[in-house]
């Protein structure tokens, strides 16, 4: 995590890691606050590629607003890189 973080952050991307009480497992984005596309598959080639994996796209903004919402009380919890 610590080396992604590092591309991420050296491109201008703020990074936040969980508080060291829970860990995030779901994997979500939000598109125009209208689509949100949410899952707990890792967006590896593996996983992609190789493994069954499940995730969902919503086209709902009041979805999306929600998802919003729970990344902001995540990213308060948690600590900045």
């Amino acid at each position: 995590n610590t080396q992604t973080a590092t591309v991420l952050k050296q491109a201008g991307i703020p990074v936040f890691f969980d508080s060291e009480k829970v860990t995030t497992h779901t994997k979500f984005l939000v598109i125009d606050n209208a689509i949100t596309v949410l899952g707990s598959t890792n967006w590896t080639y593996h996983a992609l590629a190789k493994n069954h994996e499940l995730s969902a796209v919503v086209h709902s903004p009041e979805a999306a607003q929600s998802m919003n919402a729970y990344f902001e009380m995540i990213r308060k919890d948690g600590k900045r890189f």
